[in-house]
């Protein structure tokens, strides 16, 4: 059982980890081009591969030093709750928050369907 000690020092790293998700995220997103769908197949795909890999990167930077060293401040890196909390919030915030990616995905799957032959124009 969780103590309110322990409730009131996770929901304080919450906080924390939600401002530092909503001040990376849009940067992260900006290191990017907006959809242009005067691109061709291969350079729309070759961006939103990059801005994926790179959410991923930042996601694990974040959760390997920044959210480590934080939990540890607070004494709460042995709480499970806490991780997984942390990867709900992450997701829905660093994911949600990249407006390019997330449209050039919509185009890529709903818009204009890549088909197999059609990638490499």
């Amino acid at each position: 059982m969780i103590s309110f000690g322990q409730l009131v020092k996770v929901l304080c790293v919450s906080v924390i980890h939600i401002v530092l998700l909503f001040i990376i995220a849009p940067i992260i997103d900006h290191l990017f081009t907006p959809l242009d769908k005067d691109e061709s197949n291969t350079e729309i795909l070759m961006e939103s591969i990059t801005q994926l890999l790179t959410v991923s990167l930042i996601w694990y930077l974040m959760d390997k030093f920044v959210l480590h060293t934080i939990n540890k401040y607070f004494n709460i890196h042995n709480l499970k709750m806490v991780s997984k909390v942390m990867e709900i919030i992450t997701a829905v915030v660093l994911i949600g928050l990249q407006t390019h990616l997330i449209n050039k995905l919509e185009y890529i799957t709903h818009e204009h369907p890549f088909r197999l032959i059609r990638i490499f124009e």
